[in-house]
């Protein structure tokens, strides 16, 4: 078995673009990958499974117990012979003097060499000094190797591979020339989604070829070898188990809501759950026969004028609401099932009217990072990233505010999580792996059918 991490030295480095090129090239050469993402983010994942054509899984030192980690990269691993584990921002960042949730973290605990992608942009020698840095900045991160990124052409790689190699003792395996033929477009909560990338395909197979070129692929695959190979636990994964095979689940899953965690859907169905997917853009109405509905993020606000269109589904969503069937809505989800969104030029889009509250979108962001979530008796972590809040209606709220929220480390906390009849939705998104409480908490909300 074979793993690496490929780390930056920032965000903005390139990591994602080296990460799903390699990825495409190993692929190339008959391995099977086993792609994984440091940290919450939900875009870089549908990148991995567009490259790879297998799902890429969260691995994330905050959010999961060190156990249920090893426990799910094994259990991902297992028919796989290449681990290929995308970084998160910079290799050393993250929360607090532990920098926990980092790639460093998370090399550290699965024992995985780190390949460091480094921007070559305005610079040239004093590359070698970051490489440097990070190498010796924690010895117990092995920085096997570098990708330089940004390179103007083979005679600069082979002067700064010499002179990085030279300085510093550690490999260059490679690197990417400037290219806008490759490059992967942004928005406001990242990169554009991989299905919404205008001719991702080619761009693809772009990349392949350069790197094809440019990679020293028999030293990358001699660097990842990985020493110490975790195993599953059957008695670590014991707490979540849960006989679901009479749940019938909608989820929504399209351009405007693709942001779930894959171990969730994939522990709904080993617990025997029946996932039924279905577009709140396109359906004219919900799936027949279900018992609940689960609505992730995603980036409602960007395709909000077509959600508001479909009239007949906002119709099923809110009779489905106050009939009493289950839904559990995070973040994009949330905005959704309020009475509408209105962007920062003041246009409103109705939406499906289950909370009477609205959603206004705001220049900058408003929650950002971990954060820790009390529901009835349970404690779990979860992650926010929105650049939304909510703005109660002038009556009553005809909901109640069921999440009591912390921040790690600093004195700061808020509630969240609005909960009308078995209607429950927050700007939380959760890992079901994080906390077994919770997560049977929400099985016993999609379970509490009235209709």
């Amino acid at each position: 078995m074979k793993g690496i991490v490929i780390a930056g030295t920032n965000s903005g480095c390139g990591k994602t673009t080296v990460t799903i090129g390699l990825m495409s090239l190993l692929a190339e050469r008959g391995h099977k990958i086993a792609p994984f993402k440091t940290g919450p983010d939900f875009i870089d994942p549908a990148f991995h499974r567009k490259v790879t054509g297998t799902p890429s899984y969260n691995l994330d030192t905050f959010l999961m117990r060190q156990e249920v980690i090893k426990h799910l990269y094994a259990k991902h691993t297992e028919k796989k012979d290449f681990a290929v584990v995308e970084g998160v921002m910079g290799l050393y960042d993250g929360m607090g003097d532990e920098a926990t949730g980092s790639a460093a973290e998370l090399s550290k605990l699965l024992a995985l060499p780190v390949l460091l992608v480094v921007s070559c942009k305005s610079m040239y020698q004093s590359v070698a000094a970051i490489v440097s840095g990070f190498k010796h900045f924690d010895p117990q991160v092995n920085v096997a190797g570098v990708i330089l990124n940004h390179v103007p052409n083979a005679d600069s790689y082979a002067f700064l591979k010499k002179y990085i190699e030279t300085h510093t003792g550690v490999p260059c395996v490679g690197y990417l020339p400037t290219n806008s033929d490759i490059s992967l477009e942004s928005r406001h909560l990242g990169l554009v989604q991989a299905g919404e990338v205008a001719g991702l395909d080619e761009k693809i197979e772009k990349l392949t070829a350069i790197l094809r070129e440019t990679i020293d692929v028999e030293l990358l695959e001699k660097l990842a070898a990985q020493d110490r190979l975790p195993s599953t636990n059957l008695e670590v994964a014991e707490p979540w188990k849960r006989d679901l095979s009479s749940l019938r689940i909608a989820v929504a899953r399209d351009k405007a809501f693709q942001f779930y965690y894959q171990d969730n859907l994939e522990l709904l169905e080993e617990n025997g759950a029946e996932l039924v997917y279905f577009s709140p853009l396109n359906d004219a109405c919900l799936p027949p026969d279900i018992d609940a509905i689960y609505i992730g993020g995603g980036y409602p606000e960007v395709f909000a004028r077509e959600l508001s269109e479909n009239k007949s589904m906002l119709q099923e969503m809110k009779t489905a609401a106050v009939w009493g069937l289950p839904i559990f809505a995070e973040c994009g989800g949330l905005m959704y099932l309020t009475e509408g969104i209105e962007d920062a030029e003041g246009h409103f889009n109705p939406m499906v009217g289950a909370f009477n509250c609205k959603v206004q979108m705001t220049a900058r962001l408003q929650r950002f990072g971990y954060c820790n979530v009390s529901y009835n008796e349970s404690v779990t972590r979860a992650h926010e990233f929105h650049r939304s809040r909510i703005i109660p209606a002038a009556e009553e709220p005809n909901y109640t505010m069921s999440y009591q929220l912390t921040k790690p480390e600093k004195n700061k906390n808020w509630t969240c999580g609005l909960k009308y009849k078995n209607v429950l939705g927050g700007y939380a998104h959760f890992h079901f792996w994080s906390e077994p409480l919770f997560y049977h908490q929400i099985i016993d909300l999609w379970m509490q059918k009235t209709i």
